[in-house]
């Protein structure tokens, strides 16, 4: 066995195929039969399969525990069309010996996907040969080489991780389709571990540094240039830890603070007459500048469309209400300190005019633990 072993490694390493894997560094599917004897002679070791179009089922193989670790050199490579479930299919069929020669394993796989529900038996599936939960050890070794000591840094956070370990595990979510390489990664200064996706590597370490919130301040209220008191007066009002936003003029006074998913507001009516909000023409400009609906208490998502009465507020009374864009207001995750501004527009009408009330808002985050941030980012 370990004179066949040694005879196909220098065969193999004399003529010199190109070597291609692909992005697991597993079998790369090939157009021909030479394509794939490339992988003849190169070492790998198995591993589990956990993504969607991952198996050893019908594979021929079956996964062992004590598999793992161990390294197998692939000493033989065949293909031949064959039919699965009704459609022509190209069968590859592999055979390696271990590295210490006392084992010899055979596994197939297919180029096409092929599945088929049978009542009573449940899904017929084959394996493909480019998802086969194989890892070739040079080029895996040389991404491990690469980045094992690699540091990893964030512009905002004080803190840098070292990577220390690269592993395939479990992807993100519950219906990725493949394993992704995972690293394991150590905090610099507290020496404290956590293991994340590689593609994740430059934001999972700094989710707890970067933890919080994003925030709105009110900066200004616009009112048409022909509007009776054109500037109102503005303050802030902290209720309970919340920054609330005061805003008076001749017409209304009104109480307003945004939250992560609405503006909250009391509108006082002032005047000498009765006021009306114009709910239907009510409207919030997002971040991006793209002008929506809004929604307001009584309204349902699914009635967003529909017509909304207007709310009257008679001379002296006060209406306690909210306003909901039908779009998201801010990012879910940090994307900079201080991303843009945003409007909500009520239009009031008094008498037979209407006035467009703007309230203006800067977004800005708030950090959790300001205490991992550069002092210069917070």
């Amino acid at each position: 066995m370990k004179k066949l072993l040694t005879f196909f490694l220098l065969f193999y390493s004399i003529i010199g195929f190109a070597f291609e894997t692909n992005a697991n560094f597993g079998i790369k599917q090939q157009s021909s039969t030479e394509g794939y004897r490339q992988y003849i002679g190169k070492q790998f070791f198995f591993r589990e399969a956990y993504g969607q179009l991952e198996t050893w089922y019908k594979s021929g193989f079956k996964y062992k525990d004590s598999y793992a670790g161990k390294i197998f050199t692939l000493t033989k490579i065949s293909t031949k069309d064959v039919v699965l479930n009704g459609k022509p299919n190209k069968e590859i069929s592999i055979q390696a010996v271990s590295f210490d020669g006392q084992s010899m394993v055979k596994f197939k796989g297919y180029e096409e996907v092929s599945v088929k529900y049978i009542e009573g038996s449940g899904v017929k599936k084959y394996p493909l040969i480019g998802w086969m939960p194989i890892v070739f050890t040079e080029p895996f070794d040389e991404f491990k080489n690469k980045h094992i000591g690699e540091t990893i840094t964030n512009d905002i956070v004080k803190d840098q991780y070292e990577i220390t370990n690269c592993y395939f595990g479990k992807g993100e979510g519950e219906t990725y389709a493949t394993s992704e390489i995972n690293v394991y990664v150590k905090n610099k200064r507290t020496g404290e571990g956590l293991s994340c996706l590689y593609s994740k590597v430059n934001i999972a370490p700094f989710a707890e540094a970067l933890d919080g919130y994003y925030k709105t301040a009110l900066v200004k209220v616009e009112k048409p240039e022909d509007s009776t008191n054109r500037y109102g007066e503005t303050k802030v009002i902290t209720d309970e830890g919340v920054d609330k936003y005061s805003y008076t003029d001749s017409i209304i006074d009104i109480l307003i603070y945004g939250t992560k998913e609405q503006f909250n507001f009391v509108l006082k009516n002032i005047s000498q007459h009765s006021l009306r909000l114009i709910w239907n023409e009510a409207a919030f400009v997002g971040l991006d500048g793209t002008s929506s609906k809004v929604m307001h208490s009584g309204i349902k998502y699914s009635q967003r469309e529909n017509d909304q009465p207007a709310s009257t507020i008679i001379k002296g009374a006060k209406l306690d209400d909210f306003a909901t864009p039908t779009h998201l207001m801010f990012p879910e995750e940090y994307i900079g300190k201080e991303i843009g501004e945003i409007k909500l527009m009520l239009p009031i009408q008094i008498k037979d005019v209407i006035n467009e009330y703007t309230f203006v808002f800067k977004v800005y985050y708030t950090f959790l633990h300001p205490e991992l941030i550069k002092a210069d980012k917070i």
